[in-house]
């Protein structure tokens, strides 16, 4: 969502938006899925996106530097996730193919369970023609099995198996942390937005600090999944609230 878009949604009068942002839900979830322990490890760190810049390109006191290059591990990082290749790595981070596979190679290398899980996903799902999400949630796609199709398409289809996983459980996440929410929530507070993997709730005035300070409450249930807290009167114009967990 653009920030002019964003900046057209206010809290009505005498309400404030509480924002929860699950941070890089989709990367731990793949951690945890895969069990890689380089993967754990950097998203133990808190932010997997620089841990993966160190890792491929070091660390430099130039924090204008230091931004591009977790930029582009962030855009790697998920490019690798969901079967980029390296013509349209290459693309995105307007480079030459060869500098876009030695990414590539750096990352298996990197992280070679989660490579390994993704492989097992796609072959248990060409022999039962379904993926499941981590709670059961079930996608048919019959297509991997359906051999008269063109190789290419298949393949296409082989794509959506760890997007399928990784993103649906996601979202499973999501909507659990939701219902979670508003069972410890007064009725007064509304949610009114569910962005991706954030969720925006409007919060009467008079009991903000304390629905931020209840906010805590869905760390200590979800401890996997940290979420970010903001709050703001203007979509667009958002303040990082820091939340004791203790």
């Amino acid at each position: 969502m653009g920030s002019t878009l964003r900046d057209c949604i206010v809290a009505e009068e005498g309400y404030t938006f509480l924002s929860l942002d699950a941070s890089q839900i989709e990367l731990r979830v793949l951690a945890i899925l895969s069990q890689d322990p380089q993967m754990l490890a950097d998203i133990a760190t808190g932010d997997m996106h620089t841990a993966t810049a160190i890792r491929m390109y070091g660390l430099v006191e130039d924090p204008d530097e230091m931004k591009k290059r977790r930029y582009r591990a962030k855009t790697g990082n998920f490019a690798t996730v969901y079967g980029a290749k390296a013509p349209q790595l290459a693309a995105t981070f307007e480079c030459s193919e060869e500098e876009a596979q030695e990414f590539l190679d750096e990352h298996r290398r990197a992280y070679p369970r989660m490579y390994q899980w993704m492989a097992e996903m796609v072959t248990l799902a060409k022999q039962t023609g379904q993926v499941k999400t981590m709670f059961s949630r079930i996608r048919p796609l019959p297509q991997l099995v359906d051999m008269s199709l063109p190789w290419r398409l298949r393949e296409s289809y082989e794509k959506e198996v760890v997007n399928t996983i990784v993103q649906g459980t996601a979202i499973d996440i999501i909507k659990k942390m939701m219902m979670y929410m508003r069972e410890i929530l007064p009725r007064s507070v509304r949610l009114v937005l569910n962005v991706h993997d954030e969720m925006v709730w409007e919060v009467p005035d008079c009991g903000l600090e304390e629905v931020v300070e209840a906010s805590k409450e869905l760390v200590l249930a979800f401890p996997d999944y940290p979420c970010k807290v903001e709050i703001g009167k203007c979509y667009g114009r958002m303040e990082e609230r820091e939340v004791s967990h203790g």
